[in-house]
C-alpha cells in the first residue's frame, strides 16, 4: 500500500483529489472508513482503526520527494503518483518506508508514520 502527503498551495487543492473520490464512490475510505477529521493535525484520532500494533518503520530522507517516491512506488509496481508530494510511505504488513525530505516537519513525519499502523487512513 502507499499514501503521501501532497503539496498544496490551497485548501481546495488539497482536498479535491478526495473530493472526486467521494463523488464517484460515495467513501473516501476503505474498510476501516476514512477519518474525515485526518487534514486537522491536533484532531484526536481512534487507535482501534491501527491493522498492526508494531511497525518496522524504514525512513528515508531524500535530496527529491518526488523523485524518490515515484521511484518506489513504480518498484512496487504502482505506477507512481499524478500529482506533487511533499512525502510518501508504503507499507507491508508490519514493514514501512517512509521517504520525507532531510528536513521534514513533525506534521509529515507524524502524518506518514501514521500510515505505518493505519494504513490508507484518508
Amino acid at each position: 500500500m502507499t499514501s503521501c502527503v501532497r503539496k498544496s498551495s490551497t485548501l481546495f487543492a488539497a482536498f479535491f483529489p478526495c473530493l472526486i473520490t467521494a463523488l464517484f464512490s460515495m467513501s473516501c475510505g476503505d474498510a476501516h472508513g476514512k477519518d474525515k477529521r485526518w487534514a486537522d493535525v491536533d484532531a484526536p484520532f481512534d487507535v482501534k482503526d491501527n491493522l498492526v500494533s508494531e511497525s518496522i518503520i524504514l525512513w528515508q530522507a531524500a535530496d527529491n520527494v518526488q523523485k524518490a517516491c515515484e521511484a518506489e512506488s513504480r518498484k512496487r509496481g504502482l505506477g507512481g503518483f499524478a500529482y506533487a508530494v511533499e512525502a510518501c510511505s508504503f507499507w507491508n504488513g508490519s514493514v514501512c518506508l517512509i521517504i520525507t525530505s532531510k528536513k521534514p516537519t513533525m506534521r509529515i513525519l507524524g502524518h506518514e508514520t501514521r500510515h505505518c499502523f493505519q494504513g490508507n487512513f484518508h
